[in-house]
């Protein structure tokens, strides 16, 4: 509705060159469309990547912590280590639900318990290469977090944003711009039928449907 009024106005330029403040108010509601989009731009940023990414790399970390697990628990079996099995014991469904930093932590820890006994785990099928694979793994993963979180967090603040400015947009239509074209209403009717016709217009704002429509008087 706002890219309506403002083609309107626009189309209808020369009828109010003089009126300066119909031309300030729609250099304003021109400002305010130019924001509208920057922010929408921001809004349909991908941040696709950023989310595979960072589910890929949690579905390789908890693939190689239940890995280390399952090898330390067999090797405290082995040596009948009791408490090596209790810390070691971890299940796929307890580590696809915990929280990312929590899933850090275990992975870690698991780290922590494998590295002295890297020998004796070469027999269970962790090798140089799993150690690698598991550091490198809990390192990226951290990386991925606040990566993923700082574009989140953009967006949600670019949705505040552009809300703010549809709410300005409307109080400049409503406040400003339809009691100015009040005044003009009976010298430039057609003018005017025109700018009610584009304010009655409703906008789809994402999903939602929004209607602006502010009656004019008369």
């Amino acid at each position: 509705m706002y890219g309506a009024v403002d083609m309107v106005l626009d189309n209808h330029s020369t009828n109010f060159s003089e009126f300066s403040g119909l031309v300030q108010a729609h250099q304003q509601l021109k400002r305010g469309q130019e924001q509208i989009g920057h922010y929408r731009q921001i809004q349909e940023a991908n941040i696709t990547g950023l989310t595979k990414t960072k589910v890929i790399l949690r579905n390789e970390m908890v693939s190689s912590i239940l890995r280390f697990s399952t090898a330390l628990r067999a090797y405290a079996n082995s040596v009948k280590n009791e408490e090596l099995k209790s810390k070691a014991k971890y299940g796929l469904s307890g580590l696809k639900k915990s929280a990312d930093s929590i899933l850090v932590d275990i992975g870690t820890l698991i780290l922590g318990l494998a590295k002295p006994l890297q020998g004796e785990l070469a027999s269970f099928i962790i090798g140089e290469n799993e150690f690698n694979d598991l550091e490198r793994l809990i390192a990226s993963f951290k990386l991925a977090i606040p990566q993923h979180r700082a574009a989140a967090s953009v967006l949600k603040n670019s949705t505040m944003n552009i809300s703010e400015v549809f709410t300005a947009q409307d109080r400049l239509l409503k406040e400003d711009i339809d009691v100015l074209m009040l005044l003009i209403r009976n010298s430039q009717p057609d003018f005017y039928e025109a700018y009610k016709n584009a304010r009655n217009i409703v906008d789809y704002v994402g999903r939602r449907k929004v209607k602006t429509e502010m009656p004019l008087a008369g």
